[in-house]
């Protein structure tokens, strides 16, 4: 259920409802702002970087079409924890838990930690092609360290 005061956004429950409901019109500037700052700025990264690891095809998937299998999805439990959420998505038989965090006055999106394992994988891959073809990954933690620095 969605509160008058504050806005779609000051709940958990509504900043997800916002969040189909721009995936649904294609409002892209909506969809951004459903998530936060840190989600976006691993997103730019994740795109950036799987561009380069493609030899610049421009063949990147970008986060609204892989949020796209949400489309028609409808919201079911929410879960709090202070200034975290979980709400549950359902979409047939998949259901999917969104987690939030709560910033100021809204309720944000927060997929860092999911996106995180592939903004690693995607840094290596993409120090990796820079070396060249036939190039073999790191043989030790050290060395992929270093390339990654």
């Amino acid at each position: 259920m969605l509160t008058a005061c504050g806005g779609a956004q000051s709940t958990p429950e509504g900043s997800v409802t916002s969040f189909l409901d721009a995936l649904e019109s294609r409002d892209t500037a909506a969809f951004q702002e459903s998530f936060t700052d840190s989600t976006r700025a691993l997103v730019e990264e994740i795109e950036r970087l799987s561009r380069q690891v493609a030899g610049g095809s421009g063949e990147a998937l970008t986060l609204e079409e892989w949020c796209r299998a949400f489309c028609g999805g409808t919201v079911e439990e929410t879960t709090l924890a202070g200034e975290s959420a979980t709400v549950e998505v359902r979409l047939g038989e998949v259901q999917e838990e969104i987690p939030l965090v709560r910033m100021g006055d809204r309720w944000k999106i927060d997929l860092s930690a999911r996106l995180m394992p592939a903004v690693q994988m995607l840094r290596l891959a993409a120090a990796t092609s820079e070396r060249g073809p036939g190039t073999v990954f790191p043989d030790s933690a050290t060395e992929a360290a270093d390339t990654l620095s």
